[in-house]
């Protein structure tokens, strides 16, 4: 469903196919029924929802009218055996030379992307060795742009974690802090969790502070991260795929290209670093 207007579903989803089913009703004393692993398969455009109630209800499936689109690349294969005229091979020749500088280009803006990330030293960023095996061919295989694809939808999770992180840092450790003074409680025996209304008033109120400010932070960047993916999902061709993904980049560049001429306006002479950084490969 959408992430901010209830009721509304996206247009385009895609196929789950069943790879593992384990039951561990038993051991988890009925609290998870099966832990399941499943691939992507394919998209499928829906059309219709049968039963849009049981949305609500949960009493049974979606059903759905729908197209499914296979991005394995068979239909591709078997087109390229069929006899072309003259002017359908000339078309597909220039089709050809556009994706073929478009997949040249997202490379160098990725490259882009990359350096800058690792000029800031962002927290969470891209090896330098993804620049030279970054994935843009059609197709679902190793060298297909769909690795590309789920390889930013991870920086995008990643992303967003590492700030939810950096919001609760400072409350954390207060929280230690009014555990120790308070409850009179060393390193060793600080509970892993506590309940709000064990809280004192003064926490109790930055807890919905808190709440509030990640309200406002983080919906931006779950936005980003649920309808970037979306987006890319509806796109028609592998060209509008790879001219999605490398407005994303590029947007992400000029975003830090942004911090870092700010960063040098009011740069200090001290500097802080995490020890926590997420490198993606």
């Amino acid at each position: 469903s959408h992430p901010t207007e209830s009721g509304r579903f996206a247009q385009m989803g895609v196929l789950f196919e069943l790879e593992e089913l384990k039951e561990v009703s038993e051991q988890t004393e009925d609290q998870i029924k099966y832990i399941c692993n499943h691939k992507v398969t394919g998209r499928v455009k829906l059309h219709h929802i049968l039963n849009p109630s049981a949305w609500e209800s949960r009493e049974t499936y979606l059903r759905v009218e729908g197209t499914i689109f296979d991005d394995s690349g068979k239909d591709e294969d078997e087109d390229d055996d069929s006899p072309q005229d003259e002017y359908s091979s000339l078309a597909s020749a220039a089709q050809g030379g556009i994706t073929g500088r478009l997949e040249k280009s997202i490379q160098e803006s990725f490259s882009d992307l990359v350096d800058i990330q690792h000029d800031l030293e962002e927290d969470v960023r891209f090896t330098k060795p993804s620049v030279a095996t970054l994935a843009v061919k059609d197709g679902p295989g190793k060298d297909g742009l769909w690795q590309s694809i789920k390889l930013w939808q991870t920086f995008a999770d990643q992303r967003l974690m590492a700030q939810q992180n950096e919001l609760q840092q400072e409350f954390q450790e207060r929280l230690q802090a009014f555990l120790k003074k308070e409850r009179g409680l060393n390193e060793e025996e600080l509970p892993s969790a506590i309940g709000f209304e064990e809280l004192s008033d003064e926490l109790q109120a930055e807890v919905k502070e808190l709440q509030k400010r990640m309200a406002i932070e983080l919906q931006p960047l779950v936005l980003e991260s649920s309808l970037t993916m979306q987006k890319i999902l509806e796109a028609s061709d592998h060209t509008e795929r790879l001219k999605l993904l490398k407005h994303f980049i590029e947007t992400e560049t000029k975003r830090l290209s942004t911090k870092r001429a700010l960063k040098g306006m009011f740069s200090s002479t001290g500097s802080d670093s995490s020890d926590a950084e997420k490198l993606l490969f």
